[in-house]
């Protein structure tokens, strides 16, 4: 399908949307006015005038909407109740000929106050939430993870896994999109997720199934990071200072005289202000932290005479990460319809990682530059990059009338990435314990900017019957070009030269056009979303010398082109069992579009073990969704067990196998075959009294990974199962626990496994109250010393024979402790709670 065509479908479809006279009908949401999160369930009852007995009444949906009509003109009262919450009412009411349909919009109902002891806590609120497309959880009950970034936070999510690198997974799924304020972003997600300060999080929302209304890339859904950006009118303040250290651990130390401890400090800085018109806010964040650490590892690859060769490895391995953030920005109410919301992010990222291996290697045949037979080496290798992030948006939102919303967002992103690798090896005297001499150096680095643009046009009408219909356009446009330049040492002359044939350029150009139908409404005890989007890709990578290192035996290109259109159908259903139970049904198709940096045809040498390069030949991933929820009520406690499917097909691998002209491993990506993963998810949230809450979140499922991988069919499939808990314990007045693990099983990857992995953390906070508004916390990271990592890889041939095999461990030294202070206040103090993006709420 041609973008003509789609413009020109989407414009016939924009001149026929019908419009519909209304009449008698109050409508709105509601939301918890501390957390902003929808109350569902919630009793409505509508009074006329001031009679004693409501004429009639209904229940907040799923996802605390309600609409309640056939009503004649008249004068009403609105009362809203619900059981931990103060109930409201909301008078004069008028519904007539000039205004038959009532908007009552966002109605917010405060927590009731209970006192236990001298305790005063305000209705303690539920660490997560569900809705019909989302689960919603709250940034402060995990107190572990203040101090730290968006990833601490997530890492304590059930279903979301992030590695000691920093990459996250969700049920498996590293690729998925980061919506920062309910806005899509363009760069990595590990990137940005690293740059959010946890400590100016409100909520994370986990959409694994989004509708029709999202960008269908992403193989692991959407994760949402709401920061604070409503609250007290007036200017709120909050400054935080955070250190800390493992003065108990170990320090790497390397034969240049290199050394590092496990230190971190930081602080964060957050503005609000509001007014009725307007809002302000912005959050300024820096963090630089330590991670020490020895990594262990062995290999053997078979050579041509049918011997293995042995190498085994050994070192520190150190990492320092530094980050400086800034978030922005301002909602204006222009009207009684129409609103203004801009916001600008910027990041700028230093991730510095040294590995001081040495290893020992034996049975090595062949001619090598650098040994042969059995050797010691050396290998000090450095793998720095950098990262700095602009983004800019503007959402202009406009109420047409009573019944319909246009909204139109804009954003630009650019986004600078630059890595340096130094790749030294040094013989290595083992009797004397001392480095002999240089024997090779290898020297990479890239630049690889990317620009990126969005504009989202919607439109959406409440209809007569009470349903919503919505539509809309969103193309969006990148562009990332990447050099690589290569540099080898020539030892015995001691002079640099480029490896002329190892260096690159390319040149990606990706356009994708979408357009989306979305239609939801609600009948009897049956909430729904149905919806289709159609996306046209229109991508183009050029490299300027064909020419390059290619892994695979297929011929080489200058360009490589991916063209077409794909349908993505998307439906949501929700329906209310009894008063406090809902049974919800999710299904949906999506895309994966291979990530730049794995489709850049660079080549790293990254240390002595294992080298790296991309395959611009990369294709997307296709994805088949599908997920039962039951959720369960019992007072204040919830229960919530969720069965769901994930299909992929032209799954992309990374795979691994041995470069014969030096005997080593080398690791790409490519298209080779599916992957499933079918099972269970429950979710508990238990509230015992006034004194604690109890954040449970358990999964398990059956994980299959097969496809064919260098002419060799592989079929690898686990039980993974985790575990995640969250305690917070109300001790006194102004003292809190908070206590945390993560346990997850061990699990297949394309070519291996990894290993089981536990940690835990815990931290306790004090606030005292002659002191308003300070927080003191202590918080021990890694608490058990637990952070090991390790996994496994190997390969055979066509025979059935062992071709490699390599293991490695990586051990973080813990525990870690940090103690952290927070001084907030605000310089007025009434409640106001704003309107502000709701992040597609209105659909559900």
């Amino acid at each position: 399908m041609s973008i003509n065509k789609i413009m020109s479908v989407f414009g016939l479809f924009m001149m026929i949307l019908p419009l519909y006279a209304q009449t008698g009908n109050i409508r709105g949401s509601l939301s918890d006015a501390v957390t902003n999160e929808s109350i569902p369930f919630a009793t409505i009852a509508i009074y006329s005038g001031e009679s004693p007995e409501p004429v009639t009444g209904d229940i907040s949906d799923g996802v605390g909407n309600f609409s309640i009509g056939a009503l004649p003109d008249g004068s009403y009262r609105v009362v809203i109740s619900f059981i931990g919450y103060e109930s409201k009412e909301i008078s004069e009411v008028i519904i007539d000929s000039r205004s038959p349909r009532v908007n009552l919009g966002t109605v917010h109902l405060n927590q009731a106050v209970t006192e236990l002891e001298e305790v005063e806590i305000s209705g303690i609120a539920r660490t997560s939430t569900s809705r019909i497309d989302r689960t919603t959880y709250r940034a402060s009950d995990f107190a572990t993870a203040r101090g730290g970034t968006a990833s601490d936070v997530l890492s304590r999510l059930p279903s979301v896994s992030v590695s000691p690198d920093g990459e996250v997974s969700l049920r498996g799924a590293s690729d998925f999109i980061v919506y920062l304020n309910g806005r899509p972003t363009t760069m990595d997600p590990s990137m940005i997720l690293a740059q959010v300060a946890a400590n100016s999080i409100e909520s994370v929302e986990i959409i694994t199934v989004p509708g029709a209304r999202y960008g269908a890339h992403g193989a692991g859904g959407i994760i949402n990071i709401n920061t604070r950006r409503a609250g007290l009118e007036g200017l709120s303040v909050s400054a935080g200072l955070q250190g800390g250290s493992a003065p108990w651990g170990e320090t790497t130390h390397s034969y240049s005289g290199y050394e590092m401890n496990n230190d971190m400090y930081g602080g964060n800085l957050d503005l609000l202000y509001n007014s009725r018109l307007v809002s302000v806010y912005s959050n300024l964040y820096y963090n630089k932290r330590n991670t020490n650490g020895i990594r262990n590892g062995n290999a053997r690859i078979l050579q041509d005479n049918g011997e293995y060769y042995t190498l085994e490895g050994t070192g520190g391995r150190p990492e320092l990460h530094e980050n400086i953030s800034v978030n922005a920005g301002i909602v204006i109410d222009l009207s009684d319809r129409s609103a203004l919301d801009a916001s600008y992010f910027f990041a700028d990222r230093s991730e510095y990682r040294s590995a001081f291996y040495l290893y020992r290697g034996t049975g090595l045949t062949g001619s090598h530059d650098f040994a042969h037979g059995d050797y010691w080496t050396y290998n000090p290798n450095e793998g720095d990059r950098y990262g700095t992030i602009h983004n800019a948006t503007v959402d202009y939102k406009l109420e047409v009338d009573n019944n319909s919303e246009i909204s139109l967002m804009a954003s630009y992103e650019w986004t600078g990435l630059k890595r340096d690798l130094s790749n030294p090896n040094y013989a290595y005297d083992e009797q004397a314990d001392r480095i002999t001499g240089l024997q090779r150096h290898f020297l990479q680095s890239d630049d690889t900017p990317l620009n990126g643009y969005r504009l989202h046009l919607d439109f959406q009408r409440e209809l007569e019957n009470g349903h919503s219909f919505e539509a809309g356009f969103q193309p969006q446009y990148l562009n990332n070009k990447g050099s690589f330049s290569y540099d080898t040492l020539n030892v015995h002359e001691n002079r640099w030269g480029p490896f002329s044939s190892l260096e690159n350029d390319f040149d990606l150009n990706r356009g994708i056009y979408a357009a989306y139908l979305n239609y939801s409404g609600q009948s009897g005890g049956l909430s729904f979303v149905g919806g289709l989007r159609v996306e046209y890709t229109d991508q183009v990578m050029d490299i300027r010398n064909p020419d390059y290192f290619n892994l695979f035996d297929r011929e080489t290109r200058s360009e490589y082109a991916f063209r077409g259109a794909d349908w993505f159908p998307s439906l949501h259903l929700g329906y209310r069992v009894m008063e406090n139970d809902e049974l919800s049904l999710a299904a949906g198709r999506r895309i994966n579009r291979p990530q730049t940096q794995n489709m850049a045809p660079f080549l790293y040498r990254r240390h002595h073990e294992v080298y790296e390069v991309g395959d611009p030949a990369l294709e997307p991933e296709y994805l088949t969704s599908l997920e039962m929820s039951y959720l369960k009520r019992l007072g204040n406690q919830n229960f919530r067990l969720t069965g769901f499917y994930r299909g992929t097909s032209n799954a992309v691998f990374r795979i691994y196998t041995v470069y014969g002209e030096e005997n080593i491993l080398i690791r790409s990506y490519t298209n080779a075959g599916r992957s499933t993963a079918l099972g269970a998810e429950l979710n508990t949230n238990i509230t015992i009294g006034s004194a604690a809450r109890l954040f449970l979140g358990g999964s398990l499922y059956s994980y299959n990974i097969s496809g064919e991988v260098f002419g060799f069919m592989e079929d690898n499939t686990s039980t993974n199962w985790s575990l995640k808990a969250n305690a917070n314990v109300f001790l006194t007045r102004s003292l809190t626990l908070n206590a945390d693990f993560d346990w997850r099983s061990a699990t297949v990857t394309s070519q291996g496994s990894e290993n089981m992995f536990f940690i835990g953390a815990a931290a306790i906070g004090y606030s005292p109250a002659q002191l308003q508004g300070w927080n003191f916390s202590l918080r021990v990271q890694d608490i058990l010393g637990s952070n090991v990592t390790n996994w496994s890889t190997r390969a055979y041939d066509n025979n059935g024979r062992q071709v490699f095999f390599q293991e490695t461990d990586y051990d973080r030294y813990g525990p870690v402790a940090e103690i952290g202070i927070t001084y907030s206040f605000n310089l007025n103090g009434r409640n106001l709670r704003r309107d502000v993006d709701t992040f597609g709420e209105e659909q559900y």
